[in-house]
């Protein structure tokens, strides 16, 4: 079997920012970040994949070709055909998870929900805390999921959270766990409990991440939204460890 290449380039931030076609020779991505000290940039295999990480990156304005490049595949509905994405996983043998986290007053009470698929099965899962906060319930949400789980598995995690999204399909997840959950300045990263977990339950199983924007009508994600608010409103939730923790440490 011939080695998948990848077809696209996104240079996000870089000396020219733009679609890119290859990655070696002068007019290829690898010119525009090499030396650039913050470069963004990432290859694609297909055009949804692209657009789904470009419609990801919520923490800058996209400069002008990126936006008019993006606009054009979504005319042409090329973004984010989530049926084929699903099915086409399913038909493969493989077990779809839509995840949702959120937080009642950020720390609050805290909520997380998934769906889980199968060819032949659909169940739910749902959980929470008495305080905590969105980030950890977006994690909690895949963690809980794939907990679930039997190995081996092949699984697609589709998630509205960028928070989740990024660091898994960025590199930073591994990066993180081969500095010892260091940020270069030294400090612990946040949520450092869950993030182990999660790059643990990535060893175990063959995962990958998806994004979609949130409250788009996609079904299944509505469906954990409604699950994990549900989850937050619950009495007597139990007391978030990790939390804890992470909070009196970051204050000595």
């Amino acid at each position: 079997m011939s080695k998948r290449t990848k077809s696209i380039y996104l240079v996000l931030k870089g000396q020219q920012p733009g679609i890119y076609t290859q990655w070696e020779g002068p007019q290829g991505a690898k010119a525009q970040v090499e030396g650039v000290r913050g470069a963004i940039y990432k290859g694609f295999y297909t055009a949804k994949e692209a657009c789904n990480w470009l419609k990801s990156q919520t923490h800058q304005p996209l400069p002008p070709t990126l936006q008019q490049w993006l606009v054009e595949q979504e005319s042409t509905g090329t973004d984010n055909d989530m049926d084929s994405l699903v099915k086409n996983h399913l038909h493969n043998h493989g077990i779809v998870i839509f995840t949702d986290g959120s937080s009642l007053g950020n720390p609050g009470p805290g909520g997380y929900a998934a769906v889980i698929l199968t060819s032949q099965t659909r169940r739910e899962l749902s959980g929470g805390f008495r305080f905590t906060t969105n980030n950890r319930m977006e994690l909690m949400a895949c963690i809980a999921a794939l907990e679930s789980l039997q190995p081996p598995a092949q699984v697609l995690v589709i998630t509205d959270s960028a928070y989740v999204y990024r660091p898994t399909t960025e590199g930073w997840l591994l990066r993180w766990a081969n500095t010892n959950w260091k940020r270069r300045d030294g400090t612990t990263i946040e949520n450092v409990d869950l993030w182990q977990r999660l790059y643990r339950l990535c060893q175990i199983f063959r995962v990958e991440f998806h994004w979609i924007k949130g409250h788009n009508a996609t079904v299944e994600n509505e469906r954990c939204d409604r699950l994990a608010l549900n989850a937050a409103h619950l009495p007597s939730l139990p007391e978030d460890p990790g939390y804890r923790f992470f909070q009196s440490n970051s204050t000595k």
